[in-house]
Protein backbone atom coordinates (compact mmCIF):
# COMPACT_ATOMS: atom_id res chain seq x y z
CA UNK A 1 0.00 0.00 0.00
CA UNK A 2 1.47 3.17 -0.88
CA UNK A 3 2.56 6.66 0.77
CA UNK A 4 2.19 4.53 4.77
CA UNK A 5 2.45 6.63 7.99
CA UNK A 6 5.43 5.49 10.33
CA UNK A 7 2.69 6.14 13.26
CA UNK A 8 3.33 4.31 16.57
CA UNK A 9 0.95 1.93 17.93
CA UNK A 10 -1.13 3.81 20.77
CA UNK A 11 0.87 2.95 24.38
CA UNK A 12 2.45 -0.02 23.02
CA UNK A 13 4.22 -2.21 25.77
CA UNK A 14 1.34 -1.76 28.04
CA UNK A 15 0.09 -4.62 29.32
CA UNK A 16 -3.82 -4.69 27.65
CA UNK A 17 -5.39 -5.75 31.43
CA UNK A 18 -3.02 -2.76 33.45
CA UNK A 19 -4.47 -0.70 30.74
CA UNK A 20 -7.97 -1.48 31.41
CA UNK A 21 -7.72 -0.89 34.80
CA UNK A 22 -6.27 2.88 33.76
CA UNK A 23 -8.77 3.48 31.65
CA UNK A 24 -11.24 2.26 33.51
CA UNK A 25 -10.47 5.01 36.39
CA UNK A 26 -12.04 7.97 34.06
CA UNK A 27 -15.56 6.75 34.70
CA UNK A 28 -17.18 9.48 37.31
CA UNK A 29 -20.28 7.25 36.97
CA UNK A 30 -22.60 9.98 36.01
CA UNK A 31 -24.81 7.87 34.26
CA UNK A 32 -25.25 9.49 31.20
CA UNK A 33 -24.02 6.63 28.72
CA UNK A 34 -27.40 4.82 29.88
CA UNK A 35 -29.70 6.81 28.41
CA UNK A 36 -27.98 6.19 25.24
CA UNK A 37 -27.40 2.46 25.50
CA UNK A 38 -29.48 0.45 23.48
CA UNK A 39 -30.05 -2.66 26.14
CA UNK A 40 -30.96 -0.17 29.23
CA UNK A 41 -33.34 1.61 27.35
CA UNK A 42 -34.95 -1.51 26.51
CA UNK A 43 -34.81 -3.35 30.13
CA UNK A 44 -34.01 0.02 32.44
CA UNK A 45 -31.67 -2.70 34.22
CA UNK A 46 -28.30 -1.01 35.51
CA UNK A 47 -26.31 -3.89 34.91
CA UNK A 48 -27.57 -4.01 31.15
CA UNK A 49 -26.40 -0.23 31.06
CA UNK A 50 -22.52 0.78 30.30
CA UNK A 51 -22.17 2.40 33.89
CA UNK A 52 -23.26 -0.88 35.52
CA UNK A 53 -21.14 -3.11 33.09
CA UNK A 54 -18.16 -0.62 33.87
CA UNK A 55 -18.67 -1.50 37.64
CA UNK A 56 -18.78 -5.25 36.91
CA UNK A 57 -15.37 -5.28 34.77
CA UNK A 58 -14.11 -3.52 37.32
CA UNK A 59 -14.74 -6.47 39.57
CA UNK A 60 -13.26 -8.92 36.90
CA UNK A 61 -10.16 -7.05 36.50
CA UNK A 62 -9.91 -7.16 40.19
CA UNK A 63 -10.32 -10.19 40.84
CA UNK A 64 -13.36 -9.92 43.14
CA UNK A 65 -16.26 -11.49 41.08
CA UNK A 66 -14.67 -14.68 40.17
CA UNK A 67 -18.49 -16.38 39.73
CA UNK A 68 -20.06 -13.28 38.25
CA UNK A 69 -22.67 -13.46 35.81
CA UNK A 70 -21.25 -12.31 32.05
CA UNK A 71 -24.52 -12.07 30.31
CA UNK A 72 -24.81 -8.63 30.48
CA UNK A 73 -21.35 -8.16 28.95
CA UNK A 74 -22.65 -10.49 25.99
CA UNK A 75 -25.72 -8.71 25.80
CA UNK A 76 -24.25 -5.30 24.65
CA UNK A 77 -23.80 -4.66 21.34
CA UNK A 78 -20.83 -2.73 20.90
CA UNK A 79 -22.50 0.14 19.19
CA UNK A 80 -20.51 2.70 20.74
CA UNK A 81 -23.21 5.55 21.73
CA UNK A 82 -22.22 5.65 24.94
CA UNK A 83 -18.59 6.68 24.34
CA UNK A 84 -20.27 9.27 22.10
CA UNK A 85 -22.46 10.57 25.14
CA UNK A 86 -19.30 10.48 27.64
CA UNK A 87 -18.57 13.42 29.15
CA UNK A 88 -15.15 12.17 30.37
CA UNK A 89 -14.09 10.11 27.45
CA UNK A 90 -14.05 6.60 28.75
CA UNK A 91 -13.27 4.28 26.17
CA UNK A 92 -15.62 1.71 27.36
CA UNK A 93 -15.58 -0.29 24.10
CA UNK A 94 -11.58 -1.10 24.39
CA UNK A 95 -12.56 -2.12 28.75
CA UNK A 96 -15.05 -4.22 27.43
CA UNK A 97 -13.05 -6.05 24.47
CA UNK A 98 -10.17 -6.36 26.95
CA UNK A 99 -12.47 -7.80 29.60
CA UNK A 100 -13.96 -9.89 26.85
CA UNK A 101 -10.88 -11.80 25.63
CA UNK A 102 -10.10 -12.18 29.40
CA UNK A 103 -12.95 -13.89 30.55
CA UNK A 104 -13.21 -16.29 27.30
CA UNK A 105 -12.43 -19.36 28.74
CA UNK A 106 -14.89 -18.76 32.10
CA UNK A 107 -17.87 -18.42 30.47
CA UNK A 108 -20.38 -21.03 30.15
CA UNK A 109 -19.67 -23.66 27.53
CA UNK A 110 -22.81 -23.58 25.81
CA UNK A 111 -22.63 -19.79 25.36
CA UNK A 112 -19.03 -20.87 23.90
CA UNK A 113 -20.42 -23.53 21.89
CA UNK A 114 -23.14 -21.47 19.85
CA UNK A 115 -20.42 -18.82 19.31
CA UNK A 116 -18.40 -21.17 17.60
CA UNK A 117 -21.41 -22.47 15.48
CA UNK A 118 -22.60 -19.01 14.60
CA UNK A 119 -19.02 -18.48 13.53
CA UNK A 120 -18.62 -21.63 11.57
CA UNK A 121 -21.77 -21.06 9.45
CA UNK A 122 -21.55 -17.39 8.73
CA UNK A 123 -17.90 -17.95 7.45
CA UNK A 124 -18.81 -20.23 4.64
CA UNK A 125 -19.19 -17.60 2.01
CA UNK A 126 -19.14 -19.69 -0.85
CA UNK A 127 -21.91 -22.19 1.14
CA UNK A 128 -23.72 -18.97 1.76
CA UNK A 129 -24.07 -17.62 -1.50
CA UNK A 130 -25.27 -20.68 -2.81
CA UNK A 131 -28.16 -21.16 0.02
CA UNK A 132 -28.85 -17.03 -1.66
CA UNK A 133 -28.85 -18.69 -5.16
CA UNK A 134 -31.63 -20.29 -4.55
CA UNK A 135 -33.44 -18.69 -2.15
CA UNK A 136 -33.34 -15.86 -4.71
CA UNK A 137 -35.13 -18.61 -7.06
CA UNK A 138 -37.63 -19.75 -4.50
CA UNK A 139 -38.46 -16.07 -3.87
CA UNK A 140 -41.30 -15.28 -5.48
CA UNK A 141 -43.61 -18.41 -3.62
CA UNK A 142 -42.09 -16.95 -0.23
CA UNK A 143 -44.48 -15.35 2.09
CA UNK A 144 -43.83 -11.84 2.80
CA UNK A 145 -41.45 -11.71 6.07
CA UNK A 146 -39.37 -14.24 4.87
CA UNK A 147 -39.37 -12.47 0.79
CA UNK A 148 -37.85 -9.87 2.63
CA UNK A 149 -34.56 -11.19 4.16
CA UNK A 150 -33.84 -11.93 0.72
CA UNK A 151 -32.70 -9.06 -2.14
CA UNK A 152 -34.04 -9.85 -5.41
CA UNK A 153 -31.75 -11.06 -8.31
CA UNK A 154 -29.52 -8.26 -10.12
CA UNK A 155 -27.72 -8.84 -12.86
CA UNK A 156 -24.18 -9.21 -12.54
CA UNK A 157 -21.87 -5.88 -13.09
CA UNK A 158 -18.10 -6.01 -14.93
CA UNK A 159 -15.86 -4.18 -12.80
CA UNK A 160 -14.51 -1.24 -14.50
CA UNK A 161 -10.77 -1.46 -15.66
CA UNK A 162 -8.22 0.73 -13.58
CA UNK A 163 -7.15 3.55 -15.58
CA UNK A 164 -6.81 6.15 -13.21
CA UNK A 165 -4.26 7.79 -11.04
CA UNK A 166 -6.12 7.60 -7.65
CA UNK A 167 -6.76 3.97 -6.74
CA UNK A 168 -8.43 3.30 -3.81
CA UNK A 169 -8.69 -0.37 -2.84
CA UNK A 170 -12.50 -1.70 -2.03
CA UNK A 171 -12.49 -4.62 0.37
CA UNK A 172 -14.49 -7.66 -0.44
CA UNK A 173 -15.69 -9.11 2.71
CA UNK A 174 -17.09 -12.80 3.83
CA UNK A 175 -21.26 -12.20 4.24
CA UNK A 176 -22.24 -8.79 1.88
CA UNK A 177 -20.96 -10.28 -1.65
CA UNK A 178 -22.96 -13.72 -0.36
CA UNK A 179 -26.15 -11.06 0.56
CA UNK A 180 -25.83 -8.37 -2.33
CA UNK A 181 -23.60 -9.87 -4.98
CA UNK A 182 -23.87 -6.46 -6.87
CA UNK A 183 -22.93 -3.86 -4.48
CA UNK A 184 -19.12 -3.36 -4.60
CA UNK A 185 -19.02 -3.41 -8.58
CA UNK A 186 -21.50 -0.73 -8.04
CA UNK A 187 -19.39 0.80 -5.60
CA UNK A 188 -16.43 0.36 -8.74
CA UNK A 189 -18.68 1.84 -11.11
CA UNK A 190 -18.86 4.95 -9.18
CA UNK A 191 -15.74 5.79 -8.08
CA UNK A 192 -14.65 5.01 -11.70
CA UNK A 193 -16.98 8.11 -13.12
CA UNK A 194 -15.60 10.25 -10.08
CA UNK A 195 -12.27 9.44 -11.54
CA UNK A 196 -11.05 6.71 -9.33
CA UNK A 197 -10.03 3.28 -9.78
CA UNK A 198 -11.29 0.72 -7.31
CA UNK A 199 -9.23 -2.24 -6.95
CA UNK A 200 -10.83 -5.60 -5.18
CA UNK A 201 -8.94 -6.73 -2.23
CA UNK A 202 -10.50 -10.17 -1.65
CA UNK A 203 -10.04 -11.67 1.61
CA UNK A 204 -12.22 -14.50 3.16
CA UNK A 205 -12.72 -12.01 6.39
CA UNK A 206 -11.78 -8.66 8.07
CA UNK A 207 -12.20 -10.26 11.31
CA UNK A 208 -14.72 -8.36 12.37
CA UNK A 209 -17.48 -11.20 12.72
CA UNK A 210 -14.76 -13.78 15.05
CA UNK A 211 -14.04 -10.70 16.85
CA UNK A 212 -17.76 -10.22 18.00
CA UNK A 213 -17.83 -13.51 18.65
CA UNK A 214 -15.39 -13.88 21.31
CA UNK A 215 -12.94 -15.65 19.10
CA UNK A 216 -9.82 -12.70 19.18
CA UNK A 217 -7.33 -15.48 18.01
CA UNK A 218 -9.19 -16.29 14.81
CA UNK A 219 -9.97 -12.37 14.47
CA UNK A 220 -6.38 -11.68 14.40
CA UNK A 221 -5.37 -14.59 11.94
CA UNK A 222 -8.08 -13.24 9.72
CA UNK A 223 -6.81 -9.83 10.02
CA UNK A 224 -3.23 -10.66 9.44
CA UNK A 225 -4.27 -11.96 6.16
CA UNK A 226 -6.35 -9.09 5.13
CA UNK A 227 -3.49 -6.87 6.30
CA UNK A 228 -0.87 -8.40 4.15
CA UNK A 229 -3.15 -8.05 1.14
CA UNK A 230 -3.65 -4.70 1.32
CA UNK A 231 0.13 -4.17 1.84
CA UNK A 232 0.51 -5.67 -1.46
CA UNK A 233 -2.17 -3.99 -3.17
CA UNK A 234 -0.75 -0.53 -5.43
CA UNK A 235 -3.58 1.47 -3.55
CA UNK A 236 -3.55 5.04 -1.46
CA UNK A 237 -6.21 4.18 0.87
CA UNK A 238 -8.68 1.05 1.68
CA UNK A 239 -12.30 1.03 2.20
CA UNK A 240 -15.37 -1.41 1.93
CA UNK A 241 -19.19 -1.13 0.97
CA UNK A 242 -19.73 -2.51 4.80
CA UNK A 243 -19.20 0.20 7.15
CA UNK A 244 -18.70 -2.77 10.10
CA UNK A 245 -15.94 -3.84 8.33
CA UNK A 246 -14.42 -0.35 7.48
CA UNK A 247 -14.87 0.58 11.19
CA UNK A 248 -12.89 -2.72 12.47
CA UNK A 249 -9.88 -1.76 9.70
CA UNK A 250 -9.82 0.94 11.55
CA UNK A 251 -9.51 -0.33 14.59
CA UNK A 252 -6.76 -2.94 13.92
CA UNK A 253 -4.17 -1.07 16.05
CA UNK A 254 -5.88 -1.59 19.36
CA UNK A 255 -6.58 -5.88 17.38
CA UNK A 256 -2.68 -5.47 17.32
CA UNK A 257 -1.53 -3.66 20.24
CA UNK A 258 1.04 -5.25 21.99
CA UNK A 259 2.02 -7.41 19.06
CA UNK A 260 5.06 -7.69 15.88
CA UNK A 261 2.59 -6.25 13.52
CA UNK A 262 1.52 -3.31 15.79
CA UNK A 263 3.27 -0.50 13.60
CA UNK A 264 2.05 -1.65 10.47
CA UNK A 265 -1.67 -2.01 11.78
CA UNK A 266 -1.12 1.77 12.66
CA UNK A 267 -0.25 2.48 9.29
CA UNK A 268 -3.24 0.70 7.28
CA UNK A 269 -5.26 2.79 10.21
CA UNK A 270 -4.35 6.28 9.08
CA UNK A 271 -5.69 4.95 5.07
CA UNK A 272 -8.88 3.89 5.97
CA UNK A 273 -11.74 5.77 5.47
CA UNK A 274 -15.94 4.88 4.96
CA UNK A 275 -16.23 5.24 0.81
CA UNK A 276 -18.35 8.37 1.09
CA UNK A 277 -15.20 10.16 1.77
CA UNK A 278 -14.10 9.66 -1.45
CA UNK A 279 -17.22 10.55 -3.06
CA UNK A 280 -17.58 14.32 -3.91
CA UNK A 281 -21.00 15.39 -3.47
CA UNK A 282 -20.67 18.26 -6.06
CA UNK A 283 -19.64 15.83 -8.73
CA UNK A 284 -22.88 13.63 -8.15
CA UNK A 285 -25.74 13.89 -10.65
CA UNK A 286 -29.24 15.51 -9.36
CA UNK A 287 -32.29 13.24 -9.79
CA UNK A 288 -35.06 14.80 -11.67
CA UNK A 289 -37.80 16.09 -9.84
CA UNK A 290 -40.21 12.77 -10.43
CA UNK A 291 -37.27 10.14 -9.45
CA UNK A 292 -36.49 11.95 -6.02
CA UNK A 293 -37.75 10.32 -2.61
CA UNK A 294 -38.34 11.04 0.79
CA UNK A 295 -35.85 8.67 2.95
CA UNK A 296 -35.29 7.43 5.84
CA UNK A 297 -31.49 7.63 6.49
CA UNK A 298 -30.45 4.99 9.33
CA UNK A 299 -26.48 5.44 10.35
CA UNK A 300 -25.60 2.31 11.36
CA UNK A 301 -23.50 2.52 14.73
CA UNK A 302 -20.21 1.89 13.07
CA UNK A 303 -20.64 4.49 10.95
CA UNK A 304 -22.22 7.38 13.27
CA UNK A 305 -19.92 6.21 16.59
CA UNK A 306 -17.20 4.22 15.25
CA UNK A 307 -16.10 6.46 12.11
CA UNK A 308 -17.95 9.30 12.94
CA UNK A 309 -19.03 10.23 9.40
CA UNK A 310 -22.43 9.68 9.14
CA UNK A 311 -22.99 13.69 7.69
CA UNK A 312 -20.99 12.82 4.77
CA UNK A 313 -23.65 10.28 3.33
CA UNK A 314 -26.84 12.69 4.51
CA UNK A 315 -25.15 15.18 1.83
CA UNK A 316 -24.69 12.71 -0.68
CA UNK A 317 -28.17 11.70 -0.50
CA UNK A 318 -29.38 15.19 -0.91
CA UNK A 319 -26.94 15.94 -3.60
CA UNK A 320 -28.60 13.69 -5.48
CA UNK A 321 -31.62 15.66 -4.29
CA UNK A 322 -33.62 13.07 -2.18
CA UNK A 323 -35.29 14.45 1.09
CA UNK A 324 -33.83 12.94 4.46
CA UNK A 325 -37.07 12.65 6.74
CA UNK A 326 -36.57 13.68 10.08
CA UNK A 327 -35.44 10.40 12.37
CA UNK A 328 -36.23 10.33 16.73
CA UNK A 329 -33.45 8.79 18.36
CA UNK A 330 -31.12 8.30 15.67
CA UNK A 331 -28.06 7.21 17.57
CA UNK A 332 -30.04 4.13 19.00
CA UNK A 333 -28.77 0.70 17.76
CA UNK A 334 -30.86 -1.18 15.51
CA UNK A 335 -30.12 -4.48 16.83
CA UNK A 336 -28.06 -5.96 13.90
CA UNK A 337 -24.21 -4.94 15.64
CA UNK A 338 -23.49 -8.22 13.29
CA UNK A 339 -23.68 -11.67 14.53
CA UNK A 340 -25.42 -10.09 17.58
CA UNK A 341 -28.92 -11.31 15.82
CA UNK A 342 -28.24 -14.19 15.97
CA UNK A 343 -27.32 -14.94 18.94
CA UNK A 344 -29.42 -12.70 21.01
CA UNK A 345 -32.57 -12.24 18.95
CA UNK A 346 -35.01 -11.22 21.80
CA UNK A 347 -32.62 -7.67 22.52
CA UNK A 348 -32.10 -7.47 18.54
CA UNK A 349 -35.81 -7.85 17.69
CA UNK A 350 -36.71 -5.75 20.33
CA UNK A 351 -34.67 -3.01 19.04
CA UNK A 352 -35.40 -3.88 15.44
CA UNK A 353 -38.64 -2.96 16.35
CA UNK A 354 -38.70 0.07 17.95
CA UNK A 355 -35.93 1.17 15.42
CA UNK A 356 -38.22 0.66 12.55
CA UNK A 357 -40.83 3.04 14.25
CA UNK A 358 -38.61 5.67 14.94
CA UNK A 359 -37.28 5.44 10.57
CA UNK A 360 -40.76 5.20 9.53
CA UNK A 361 -43.01 7.98 11.83
CA UNK A 362 -42.65 10.59 9.05
CA UNK A 363 -43.57 7.80 5.87
CA UNK A 364 -41.02 7.81 4.16
CA UNK A 365 -40.57 6.03 0.82
CA UNK A 366 -37.67 3.87 1.92
CA UNK A 367 -34.99 3.24 4.24
CA UNK A 368 -31.17 3.36 3.47
CA UNK A 369 -28.35 2.55 5.31
CA UNK A 370 -24.48 1.65 4.88
CA UNK A 371 -24.15 -1.85 6.16
CA UNK A 372 -25.29 -5.11 5.12
CA UNK A 373 -26.03 -6.71 8.72
CA UNK A 374 -28.45 -3.59 8.98
CA UNK A 375 -30.11 -3.77 5.89
CA UNK A 376 -30.86 -7.46 6.11
CA UNK A 377 -31.76 -7.20 9.42
CA UNK A 378 -34.57 -3.86 8.90
CA UNK A 379 -35.77 -5.44 5.93
CA UNK A 380 -38.21 -7.98 7.30
CA UNK A 381 -39.28 -5.96 9.89
CA UNK A 382 -41.85 -3.35 7.78
CA UNK A 383 -43.52 -2.61 5.25
CA UNK A 384 -41.08 -0.73 2.68
CA UNK A 385 -37.76 -1.41 1.10
CA UNK A 386 -34.50 -1.05 2.19
CA UNK A 387 -31.56 -0.09 0.24
CA UNK A 388 -27.86 0.61 0.76
CA UNK A 389 -27.31 4.08 0.06
CA UNK A 390 -24.98 3.35 -2.93
CA UNK A 391 -27.68 1.84 -4.60
CA UNK A 392 -28.74 5.61 -5.07
CA UNK A 393 -25.65 6.92 -6.13
CA UNK A 394 -25.73 4.03 -8.89
CA UNK A 395 -28.94 4.31 -9.53
CA UNK A 396 -28.68 8.26 -10.44
CA UNK A 397 -25.75 7.55 -12.47
CA UNK A 398 -27.64 5.18 -14.67
CA UNK A 399 -30.70 7.74 -14.74
CA UNK A 400 -28.14 10.47 -16.31
CA UNK A 401 -27.23 7.96 -18.93
CA UNK A 402 -30.45 7.12 -19.99
CA UNK A 403 -31.86 10.67 -19.73
CA UNK A 404 -28.64 11.61 -21.92
CA UNK A 405 -29.59 8.98 -24.51
CA UNK A 406 -33.57 9.36 -25.04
Amino acid sequence: MSNPSHNKSLEAGQDPLARAQKLLRACVHCGFCNATCPTYTLTGDEREGPRGRLYLMKDLLAGNAPDADLAPLDHCVSCKSCETTCPAGVQYTEILDTVREHTQKTRPFKERALDLLTQTALLKPRLLSLVMRMARLLRPALPAPLKRHIPPWEAPLTWPAARHERRVGILIGCLQPALIPALDAKAAVILDRLGISAIAVQTPCCGALPFHLHTHDKARLDARAALSLVEESDIQGLTSTASGCTSFLHDYPRLFQNLPEAARAQDLSTQVHDIARWIDPALLPKERPDRRLTIAWHAPCSLQHGLKAASRVQAILEALGHTLAPIQESALCCGSAGPYSVRHPRFAKALGRRKWRALTGHNPALVVTANVGCLQHLAGLGDRPVRHWLDLVYDAFTNQDKDGRD
